[in-house]
């Protein structure tokens, strides 16, 4: 099982016990689909960025959960035909380090301001006066 989280916002026009009610109604189904819910977040109503079915606000629910990755799209489906959810987003949680990282090596920028600063060869700077003057006499 892996670790996901799920946004998704219900209509503004729910009070608060429909809201308890549809988030019941998606914890039974990730239960249903061999998953467990682990936290709940409800962020409460905000602004839509724009019209979603008629509505200009939503009330937005933040969850985490574990399920089989092969039983996402039949949450999905499930979310999909709700109508009191506007719009979901599912999204795989990434996995946690198993061991701590080593100490990040010196940045390149680092490295660059300890070296000396490296003079342009003449010969370069000569071929380039040339090529400019050629370019005027044109």
């Amino acid at each position: 099982m892996r670790e996901y989280e799920v946004l998704y916002i219900l209509r503004a026009d729910l009070d608060d016990e429909k809201v308890q009610d549809a988030v019941k109604r998606v914890n039974v189904t990730i239960e249903r689909s061999g998953g467990h819910p682990e936290r709940t977040n409800l962020w409460g109503k905000r602004k839509l960025a724009y019209e979603v079915k008629h509505q200009m606000e939503g009330s937005y629910i933040l969850q985490d959960f574990e399920i089989a990755p092969e039983r996402v799209p039949e949450l999905e489906s499930a979310l999909k035909i709700s109508e009191d959810v506007l719009r979901h987003l599912i999204v795989r949680k990434p996995e946690k380090a198993a061991a701590a990282p080593a100490a990040p090596a010196a940045p390149p920028q680092a490295e660059a301001a300890q070296r000396e600063p490296v003079e342009a060869e003449p010969q370069a700077v000569e071929t380039r006066q040339q090529d400019r003057e050629g370019r005027e006499e044109s």
